[in-house]
């Protein structure tokens, strides 16, 4: 059976200049490398300018910069999980972008319980501007779902993402967020929910992002990030958007990949009339979600239930054909 490649490779790999997620992973298709030198001697097997370019001097220095990542992050009590090891998450394997291309993480750095991504998740999120009704929907229906054993993703920003993490933790339930930055705790974004993500990590919950000590997020990294968002989860629920704005790009990558997508329905002419419920309205109107509100909430937790049993089968199947080694 072939070697995977490790951790430490796979960042010395990401310090390439040019190397992205997909170059990476192809590589690792004809890479058997454990170590810096094993990875120095089969460089030269490889064909291409792309290749040829990078020197031994250019891996060693990235083998060194790895390592400093890495020591760094334990210094800070972060830890590192990356695509090869066994408690990465398969569901996260078959990421899609927006626009349904492959590009899942590489290396993923956390704070928390790791055991978290155990539990199967569905992604809360919305405008970072609710309404007060808004705002007691997330927290509503994110409780109800932590009780039901789901792990609820969602990426710490003001107004939605909030309600949704918070909406967890007042049942003891579970919460993942995705960040668009380093997990340094002076890196955190936005700031004013230093304390939501402390209290995150504090309760048994997971603060996860694909980028190393020092990076502070620009708008690509959020974009980035919103699809793993949807990837780390079997379903997406919209508590509230306008017709445009950043959960658009979660959205899509929902329904890029095919998973389920809810939308809280209202019914109260005030919040139908909010311009940060016409997304929900819209969503609903032309059959890309499904209407998620109380009279139906059972209704969709089972076939929440029945979706997520069939998803798990389908992908044992998969991975005992090898599809994702």
């Amino acid at each position: 059976m072939k070697m995977a490649l490790n951790t430490v490779l796979l960042i010395t790999l990401q310090q390439l200049k040019g190397f992205g997620n997909k170059t990476i992973l192809e590589l690792s298709k004809v890479l058997t490398a454990q170590t810096i030198d094993d990875l120095c001697e089969e460089w030269h097997s490889l064909k291409g300018k792309k290749y040829t370019k990078i020197t031994e001097d250019d891996l060693y220095n990235a083998n060194q910069y790895a390592y400093r990542i890495i020591e760094a992050s334990e210094a800070q009590g972060i830890g590192i999980i990356s695509y090869y090891d066994e408690i990465f998450p398969e569901i996260l394997k078959t990421c899609v972008d927006e626009d349904g291309k492959l590009n899942p993480p590489i290396v993923l750095y956390f704070r928390g319980d790791i055991n978290a991504l155990e539990k199967p998740g569905v992604a809360v999120i919305g405008t970072r501007e609710p309404t007060s009704m808004g705002t007691k929907a997330g927290i509503f229906f994110a409780s109800e779902l932590a009780k039901k054993g789901y792990n609820i993703v969602s990426g710490l920003a003001v107004g939605c993402d909030t309600t949704g993490h918070e909406g967890a933790l007042a049942v003891n339930g579970t919460t993942t967020a995705f960040l668009a930055n380093s997990l340094a705790w002076n890196d955190i974004y936005p700031q004013e929910n230093v304390d939501l993500a402390h209290r995150i990590v504090e309760n048994g919950g997971l603060l996860l992002s694909e980028y190393p000590l020092g990076y502070k997020g620009g708008k690509f990294a959020f974009i980035a990030r919103d699809r793993l968002q949807a990837g780390l989860s079997y379903a997406t629920l919209v508590v509230q958007t306008g017709k445009r704005g950043g959960t658009l790009h979660a959205v899509n990558a929902t329904l890029a990949a095919n998973k389920p997508l809810y939308a809280i329905k209202y019914n109260h002419d005030t919040e139908l009339r909010h311009h940060k419920v016409q997304g929900n309205i819209k969503l609903l109107n032309e059959g890309k979600a499904m209407p998620f509100n109380t009279q139906n909430m059972s209704e969709n937790f089972d076939f929440l239930d029945k979706y997520v049993e069939t998803h798990n089968k389908q992908m044992d199947a998969e991975c005992s054909k090898g599809l994702f080694d």
